[in-house]
């Protein structure tokens, strides 16, 4: 399992305090010092669970979103342009996304939703 996220996030900081509190093994992926691939990210989004869509990935409340430029934001509107916005600024993707087998499992962190996905 690979918990893709930045250290500093707040909500990256509970997933991973749940997921070590129940001892659950993971890798973590800091987007701030790796940088994601169209490969990774075309996988991602061709491969969505059912109660995701791909312009969930892109966190539009958040900092990063709010000090884009213009154009920067208008690839965020389009599924095609969207990888390129990540690709550019990985922080403008909604954290933490966990991805078993490179397919996305749960974006963001919800205690209920972690308890249904990741029993031992």
């Amino acid at each position: 399992m690979m918990v893709y996220g930045i250290k500093n996030c707040s909500t990256v900081k509970k997933a991973l305090t749940w997921f070590d509190s129940h001892k659950i093994k993971y890798e973590f992926y800091d987007l701030k010092k790796e940088a994601l691939d169209a490969t990774t990210l075309n996988a991602w989004f061709k491969k969505l669970p059912s109660h995701l869509t791909w312009d969930m990935l892109i966190n539009k409340s958040g900092m990063t979103w709010r000090n884009l430029t213009d154009r920067e934001k208008k690839l965020g509107d389009k599924k095609e342009t969207a990888i390129q916005l990540i690709i550019e600024k990985p922080t403008v993707m909604k954290r933490p996304l966990v991805a078993i087998d490179k397919k996305v499992v749960s974006l963001g962190f919800d205690e209920a939703t972690f308890k249904q996905l990741f029993k031992k």
